[in-house]
């Protein structure tokens, strides 16, 4: 059995990873409903999944203008755009593996945060609502 480390595994925006990642999450969700009937003899309920959706947040410290302005028009064209995860290795673990677990899809960048603290690294958190299926 191998693990995996968290410097290894990256969100990837249109096919390349965030620079200068800090962190990053991915919530896949499947949302149920109770299917028990008449029926069922267990004193438990019988769920069944009605709809799933996920999403995938970054923390980074690229601050570069150019990033900031192509996130914040991303932000405003409220568009889709490719965005997956996978294992990397290489030049600044920016290479993606193709592992077992990656996945991709569409999302919306749905949330967007910049913080601008004097005399600290400028902090940027990135939000993506999937919308449709991963493969």
């Amino acid at each position: 059995m191998s693990k995996i480390k968290g410097q290894n595994f990256r969100l990837l925006v249109s096919g390349a990873v965030i620079p200068e990642a800090t962190s990053c999450s991915v919530t896949l969700t499947g949302n149920t409903e109770d299917s028990s009937t008449k029926d069922t003899v267990v004193a438990w309920n019988e769920e069944t999944v009605v709809s799933t959706s996920w999403s995938a947040q970054v923390d980074s410290y690229d601050a570069e203008v150019a990033d900031l302005i192509a996130l914040v028009n991303t932000f405003v064209a409220s568009q889709p755009v490719p965005v997956g995860w996978d294992q990397t290795a290489g030049s600044g673990n920016g290479v993606a593996q193709e592992a077992s677990f990656a996945r991709s899809g569409n999302a919306i960048l749905n949330d967007l945060s910049l913080q601008f603290n004097d005399r600290t690294t400028v902090t940027v958190t990135s939000q993506y609502q999937g919308t449709g299926a991963l493969s």
